[in-house]
C-alpha cells in the first residue's frame, strides 16, 4: 500500500502533540516519525526533484531561527560545559525543525486547515486524556504518576515516601502527553485562545471552562495567571466596546473573588486554597526575597544564580544548557532543582544579552504581524487563527514561567511554525481582499 507524502507530514505533526507521551524512555513515536519523514522526503525529492509538498519558506521570521541554531552553536566556543549545549543544541535543532516543516508545508489553505484539523483533534484526545487523569483512576502508562512508567523506561513517583494526603491530591494531577502538570498546563494555554475565538458560544464557553477546571486540578498558579492575562489581551483586541463591556462583568466578579479570598484561602480543598493564594504568590515572586525552601523562593535563587553566571561572562552567556550545569556546580536550589523554571531568563542567561534582545525583539515582531492580519482581513480564517494565535504567543509570555524549560516543549515550536506559515499565507491573499475592498 503506498503513503502519500502528505499523510506522513501530518503523523510528524500529530507525534509532535503526543511528544513524550507516546514512546519507550528517551526515545518518543515524535522521533520515529522526524526519521520517517526525512527519509520519505529524501525519496520524494529523488522522484519528483523540486516539485515536493515541501517548500522552502522565504521568511526572514524563519531565517532568524537558522539564526537562533548558529548562535547557540558557535556558543560552544565559550560555553562552560561543551557536552551540556551540545544537547541543548540537539533539543533546538528538533524544535527548528518543527517549525520549519509547519511553514513549508503550511503554504496554502487547505494544506493549513488539514494541518490545524489533525493538531485540533489531537489536542482534544489529550484534553479527554487529562479529565480522564483528573476524575478516574485512569493514567497515561508512560506518566510519572503511573504504576506502569518503569514499563516504558520512565522514572515512576515511589507514593510510598509521600504522605497519605498529598499521595491522592498528586493522583488526580493531570499530565496528558507531557509528563509534567506544569508543561501540561503551558500546552493549555496555547489551546485556550482557539476556544476563545470559536464562534460557537457553546463551544467557547465548554473550551475555556475545561482548560480552567484542568489547569487548577494541575495546581499551575503560572498558567492561571497567564490564561486571565490571555483572556484580557482577547479583549483588547476585540475592541473596545467589547472590552468595556466584558471589563464591568470582570470587575463584579473580581470584587466578589476577592470579597472571598481569605475564606477560599483556608479552603480544605487543596487546589482551591492554592488557586486563593496566587495573588500572594505572583507578588512575592516580583517583589518580595523568599526562603529558597519554598517554590517561590526557590525561583528567585535560581534567578539570582543565572544572573550571577551571566555577569561573571562578561554578557556573553554561558552557552545552551549552562544555566543548568551553573546551579548543578551550586549543589541545585533546596538541593533539587537545576533547571532555570524561567524561559526567558533562561535564554538570557545561556545566549547572552545580544541574543536575547534580538530573540525577544523577533518573536514580538512576529506577534505583531498576527495582530495586523487580524486586524486588517476580512477574512474569518484568517481573524480566527492569527487572532488565536497571537492571544496564544501573548500569553506564553507568561505561562513560560511556570515550567522548568520549554525548550523541548514541541507544542512552543508547533505555535512558532503555525505563526510564521500564517503570516507568509497570508501577505498575498489580505492584500487582495483589501485591494477588492478598495475598488468597491
Amino acid at each position: 500500500m503506498k503513503i502519500k507524502f502528505s499523510t506522513v507530514v501530518l503523523f510528524f505533526f500529530a507525534s509532535a502533540v503526543f511528544g513524550s507521551g507516546v514512546g519507550y524512555s528517551k526515545l518518543y513515536l515524535f522521533h520515529v516519525a522526524l526519521v520517517i519523514f526525512v527519509f520519505s522526503f529524501l525519496c520524494c525529492f529523488v522522484q519528483n526533484g523540486r516539485q515536493s509538498t515541501i517548500i522552502k519558506p522565504k521568511s526572514h521570521f524563519i531565517s532568524f531561527l537558522y539564526f537562533m541554531f548558529f548562535w547557540y552553536a558557535l556558543g560552544i566556543l565559550w560555553s562552560v560545559e561543551p557536552l551540556y549545549t551540545l544537547r541543548y543544541l540537539f533539543y533546538i535543532a528538533v524544535g527548528i525543525s518543527i517549525a520549519f516543516i509547519v511553514s513549508a508545508y503550511a503554504v496554502t489553505r487547505q494544506r493549513y486547515l488539514s494541518l490545524y484539523s489533525v493538531l485540533k483533534y489531537c489536542f482534544l484526545l489529550a484534553i479527554a486524556i487529562a479529565f480522564l487523569e483528573s476524575f478516574t483512576s485512569f493514567r497515561l502508562p508512560t506518566s510519572p504518576y503511573s504504576e506502569y512508567a518503569k514499563l516504558f523506561g520512565r522514572d515512576a513517583t515511589n507514593f510510598s515516601e509521600i504522605d497519605y494526603s498529598v499521595h491522592e491530591l498528586i493522583r488526580s494531577v493531570p499530565t496528558s502527553f507531557w509528563g509534567n502538570p506544569n508543561n501540561f498546563s503551558v500546552a493549555m494555554t496555547l489551546v485556550a485562545p482557539f476556544f476563545l475565538f470559536h464562534r460557537n458560544y457553546l463551544m467557547k464557553i465548554i473550551g475555556m471552562l475545561s482548560i480552567l477546571l484542568l489547569i487548577v486540578m494541575a495546581g499551575s498558579r503560572g498558567a492561571f495567571l497567564a490564561l486571565v492575562f490571555g483572556f484580557f489581551v482577547f479583549l483588547f483586541i476585540k475592541g473596545w466596546s467589547y472590552f468595556l463591556s466584558a471589563l464591568v462583568v470582570l470587575f463584579l466578579s473580581f470584587s466578589l473573588f476577592v470579597n472571598s479570598i481569605e475564606v477560599l484561602k483556608q479552603s480544605e480543598y487543596k487546589r482551591v486554597a492554592e488557586l486563593a493564594w496566587t495573588g500572594d504568590a505572583a507578588y512575592s515572586y516580583l517583589f518580595e526575597q523568599e526562603e529558597s525552601t519554598n517554590s517561590i523562593g526557590a525561583r528567585q535563587q535560581l534567578i539570582q544564580n543565572g544572573l550571577n553566571a551571566l555577569w561573571s561572562s562578561g554578557g556573553i552567556g554561558v552557552g545552551g544548557g549552562g544555566s543548568q550545569y551553573v546551579q548543578e556546580r551550586l549543589g541545585g536550589v533546596a538541593g533539587k532543582f537545576t533547571s532555570m523554571h524561567n524561559f526567558w531568563v533562561e535564554i538570557l542567561v545561556d545566549a547572552g544579552f545580544v541574543f536575547f534582545s534580538f530573540f525577544m525583539v523577533w518573536y514580538f515582531s512576529l506577534s505583531y504581524n498576527l495582530y495586523k492580519v487580524y486586524k486588517k482581513s476580512f477574512d474569518n480564517f484568517y481573524r480566527y487563527q492569527a487572532g488565536s494565535l497571537f492571544v496564544a504567543m501573548m500569553t506564553f509570555l507568561v505561562s513560560a514561567v511556570s515550567a522548568s524549560s520549554v525548550i523541548y516543549l514541541l507544542p512552543m515550536w508547533l505555535m512558532i511554525g503555525m505563526a510564521i506559515a500564517l503570516n507568509g499565507l497570508s501577505k498575498k491573499e489580505i492584500y487582495d481582499e483589501n485591494r477588492i475592498a478598495c475598488s468597491e
